[in-house]
């Protein structure tokens, strides 16, 4: 059964530096890899431009457009990379599709990891309480 290594994204630098790690390490271990972006509710919305007409926006595409992105640019190298954005709660949807697709390792950054974010509970340590598989923890603070 070939490797598969997950990690979450949601454009901001922390996610985005532990999934460099998470790329790096399925490069090194030879594994897939898998980009999520979780959001909470499905928005959509119309805006005005400068000129003429408005333009659609919506929660799912900007996630899926952020997952795919971040897919893009780390796949050099990753014989296998997928992205996706699904809606839920971050921890939630990183164990579901490490269940999903038996994936062999979760990576998550420590954001909220430390101090009182520990104690109220972070994506990390809910992520470490049920995941499937192995968590790597990336230090992104």
């Amino acid at each position: 059964m070939p490797k598969l290594i997950i990690v979450g994204v949601d454009g901001n630098a922390p996610a985005e530096q532990a999934a460099r790690i998470a790329a790096d390490l399925a490069r090194a271990t030879s594994s897939g890899l898998h980009v999520v972006c979780a959001y909470g509710r499905e928005e959509v919305a119309e805006i005005e431009l400068d000129g003429p007409g408005t333009a659609r926006v919506s929660i799912a595409e900007e996630s899926a457009d952020i997952a795919a992105r971040t897919a893009s640019t780390l796949g050099e190298g990753i014989e296998h990379v997928t992205s996706a954005a699904i809606q839920g709660r971050p921890a939630e949807v990183l164990v579901a599709e490490a269940e999903r697709l038996e994936a062999t390792l979760i990576v998550t950054g420590n954001k909220r990891a430390q101090g009182p974010g520990r104690l109220l509970g972070s994506i990390a340590a809910a992520v470490t309480h049920h995941a499937p598989c192995d968590v790597y923890i990336a230090h992104t603070n």
